[in-house]
């Protein structure tokens, strides 16, 4: 973005009139897969009804935009086999714009190792290439969150720009059945999942949150651990997973949410700009993060800390003002907060992605 553009939208912030923070539009594609076992189809089924009432009726996500695939079909649903996902991406590829987000959720049983990992459909199955063709003409932000077992090089596999890959494992050793989907379906639901207490769950803390309750459960039932998540969002492949205290993943996943913009009043115009004041610089880290590749470090690292700076103010303005409006617009990167007391403190500020040099 250059600097004349940058400028050209800042006066254009000035000038125009306050109106609406426009919605982008939020797909969601959720996909049950082979389930092999009575055991396993009833469990899966569970968190895929759960997942899909939790998008329409608390995220308030457009019905017709939300995309059902599985084992059995009920009405409006699709059978999830190979021929139906493709059809449903060809479409969402003629569909979605570059401001859209498009959430995938893969719940089921996984197979296989590096190129040749696959998610188990009904009938052939897909790959990793096979996804990997599937995604590439979206334009959207995409957030593909695969929690099947041997999902691992799902992250390296489908990374790129504007892309949040979550698995529910992060070796090829991890094989057996998981229950990541069950934590990650759990934080959409659970306040406790809220860790920087905006009122939303960002794609980085539903992870955390998901990857806490996976823990617990192994801790609880005294079994050896045989998944743990990792999340892949700067497009280098490599992922970190929740309790790791370094790594450059994870920013865009903080600045990524599933529900519906809050929109400012028309009646209150400061307030008004300064969300429009936040859009422009979360497109400005979105620019940013393109040219890093083709920046100096120390120029990009510098660049980064002042974005990041006056985005945590102009969070800090919006709450101010807004009073008892406690959400942000989609895509605000969220501002540091002292966690409550309680013990909290050490857990909140592992539950936030590394700031400097990343992305």
């Amino acid at each position: 973005m250059t600097r004349a553009f940058l400028g050209l939208c800042c006066l254009c912030l000035v000038l125009a009139p306050a109106v609406a923070v426009a919605q982008p539009a939020r797909h969601a594609v959720l996909i049950q897969g082979a389930s092999g076992e009575p055991q396993f189809a009833k469990q899966h089924r569970g968190w895929l009804d759960q997942l899909a009432t939790t998008l329409r009726d608390k995220f308030k996500m457009d019905a017709s935009h939300v995309t059902v695939l599985a084992e059995q079909a009920g009405e409006g649903e699709l059978r999830a086999t190979a021929e139906n996902v493709r059809t449903t991406f060809d479409r969402l590829a003629r569909t979605l714009q570059p401001g859209d987000v498009l959430f995938v959720m893969l719940i089921g049983h996984g197979t296989g190792d590096t190129e040749t990992a696959k998610f188990n459909l009904v009938g052939p199955d897909l790959t990793v290439a096979d996804w990997k063709a599937l995604l590439a003409p979206i334009a959207s932000r995409v957030v593909f969150v695969n929690s099947s077992s041997a999902s691992f090089p799902f992250a390296a596999g489908l990374t790129g720009d504007r892309r949040i890959i979550i698995t529910s494992t992060s070796t090829p050793a991890q094989k057996y059945a998981t229950i990541f989907a069950d934590g990650f379906v759990q934080a959409l639901n659970a306040d406790a999942a809220d860790l920087d207490k905006n009122d939303r769950i960002s794609m980085w803390e539903a992870f955390f949150y998901a990857s806490r309750v996976v823990r617990q459960h192994f801790e609880q039932e005294g079994l050896l651990v045989t998944e743990r998540g990792l999340l892949e969002d700067n497009g280098d492949g490599v992922g970190r997973d929740a309790m790791s205290a370094t790594g450059e993943d994870g920013t865009l996943a903080t600045m990524t949410y599933l529900d519906a913009v809050v929109e400012a009043k028309p009646t209150d115009p400061a307030l008004q700009m300064l969300f429009q004041r936040q859009e422009l610089l979360t497109i400005q880290v979105d620019e940013l993060k393109r040219k890093k590749a083709t920046m100096p470090a120390e120029e990009y690292d510098a660049a980064w800390e002042a974005l990041m700076i006056e985005l945590a103010t102009v969070g800090a303005e919006i709450r101010s003002k807004g009073g008892s409006v406690p959400a942000r617009p989609d895509g605000a990167f969220p501002a540091p907060q002292e966690a409550s007391a309680g013990g909290a403190g050490d857990e909140a500020s592992r539950m936030r992605p590394e700031r400097h040099a990343s992305c």
